[in-house]
């Protein structure tokens, strides 16, 4: 499995990664293409394209805030879901990483219950905070998701520290 960091829509990865993106989440959890964009700008945002054996299985969207990795999209070609793939990428970003973070949504139903059960089996513990994330769009309300951590729960200073940084680097408008 390897990493590649896109750095433009010109990049030879980047149609078929926004591809993967646009298929995978809803409106209100992504952002506009022109909004994409301008990210690749921001020195403590990575968008990557995984690829293994010369074909991209997936996406892994993530920031780096002070002490924390904030993983914002984890998304696997639809085409090559249930093949471990996702398992591979998060194991492998974890390997030498501690503080890192990322949001789900309220466990509702047997989709949301199998999402959390994918992450707890690494680790990832539901933080028992009211957590709202930052929209992506000028047109979202307000979404409570769940945050999670990985390996041990936040205190409420770490909380409040992520949370602070996730406003400071992720709003946009």
């Amino acid at each position: 499995m390897k990493f590649y960091k896109l750095n433009s829509a010109e990049d030879k990865n980047f149609q078929i990664s926004w591809g993967i993106y646009e298929e995978a989440f809803p409106k209100e959890e992504k952002r506009l293409l022109s909004e994409q964009l301008e990210l690749f700008s921001e020195p403590s945002y990575n968008a990557t394209t995984c690829i293994d054996n010369e074909k991209i299985v997936g996406i892994l969207f993530y920031w780096k805030l002070d002490e924390f990795y904030f993983i914002e999209h984890l998304a696997i070609n639809r085409q090559l879901r249930g093949q471990s793939y996702g398992s591979k990428i998060l194991t492998e970003f974890l390997k030498d990483k501690d503080n890192v973070v990322l949001e789900i949504e309220k466990i509702t139903n047997i989709i949301t219950q199998k999402r959390f059960d994918f992450y707890k089996r690494f680790d990832f513990y539901i933080n028992e905070y009211r957590h709202y994330q930052i929209p992506f769009r000028k047109d979202a309300l307000p979404l409570e998701l769940l945050i999670l951590s990985y390996k041990k729960r936040l205190n409420s200073e770490q909380y409040k520290s992520l949370y602070k940084n996730m406003q400071k680097a992720l709003t946009r408008f």
